[in-house]
């Protein structure tokens, strides 16, 4: 990815971020991005935040200065999302973008994992996903660490000191959060610190990857993922989700005055 060390604190950080209605995203492709992580679990000492965002990330920014501020505070913002993908390409039509889903990112920090016997932490989903989904990395991934996986927590306040304890106690230095948004990005930028002191390099929100990889939440028919459908799937799946999409036409119709006023079409006070 677009990333490099900077000369004060070693952190990596995106050289610089192409925007989506005045979200960061980090350009480059899925390859660059393993070598960055490894580089940094082996010689950083300090705490990598990637997240994995979506339009529902970009529209929570807009509407959540919280939310926003911890965002922009993560050093690599993948895109996860096909239509954060689409506007992107939109946009900023010169800029290398591929998809890295929480999924994929998980896949690929179980192969570092193994590669450099870096311990891997499972924190949150439901009773019992976050350990399958260990096992099946560990099966998929022969020699990946778990270091540990604790599912009882909460993203509320008073279970952030047990979570530091399970984790510095795992000695795992690769963190995986499964909290959901907006929820999982404001817990690790609220214990940013902590995680670091016990020992945490890389930390990463992967929403539901690890109901996906445990098989409780079943991937979409290949057809639909290729057209970057499966939140309709999800949603036709699980119509109680439907609240959180209708933030979708909103973000489709800004990309869209946003993509005219870049043309030149449009004055940037019509937005």
């Amino acid at each position: 990815m677009a990333a490099e060390a900077a000369a004060s604190d070693d952190r990596v950080i995106a050289e610089s971020r192409p925007t989506v209605l005045g979200t960061g995203v980090t350009s480059g492709t899925r390859t660059e991005m393993p070598s960055d992580i490894t580089a940094h679990l082996m010689h950083g000492d300090t705490l990598l935040h990637i997240a994995t965002a979506n339009p529902e990330y970009v529209m929570f920014a807009r509407s959540d200065p919280a939310f926003a501020e911890a965002l922009t505070g993560s050093e690599i913002v993948t895109v996860d999302g096909a239509g954060l993908a689409l506007a992107m390409r939109m946009l900023h039509p010169a800029v290398t973008i591929e998809r890295f889903t929480g999924v994929m990112l998980t896949h690929d920090l179980a192969d570092i994992s193994a590669d450099i016997e870096a311990g891997m932490f499972l924190l949150g989903a439901g009773p019992g996903i976050a350990e399958q989904a260990g096992a099946i990395l560990v099966q998929q991934h022969p020699g990946a660490v778990i270091a540990g996986t604790w599912d009882d927590g909460t993203p509320r306040a008073e279970h952030d000191a047990e979570s530091h304890a399970r984790i510095r106690a795992s000695g795992a230095t690769i963190l995986l959060v499964a909290y959901g948004a907006p929820a999982q990005i404001h817990w690790i930028h609220r214990n940013r610190a902590a995680l670091e002191d016990a020992g945490v390099r890389v930390v990463v929100g992967i929403g539901g990857a690890f109901d996906y990889i445990s098989g409780n939440v079943p991937w979409a028919p290949s057809l639909v993922r290729k057209l970057g459908l499966e939140w309709l799937y999800r949603l036709a799946r699980e119509p109680w989700r439907w609240r959180r999409q209708l933030v979708l036409p909103q973000f489709v119709m800004l990309i869209l005055i946003e993509f005219i006023r870049t043309k030149g079409d449009l004055p940037r006070n019509a937005r």
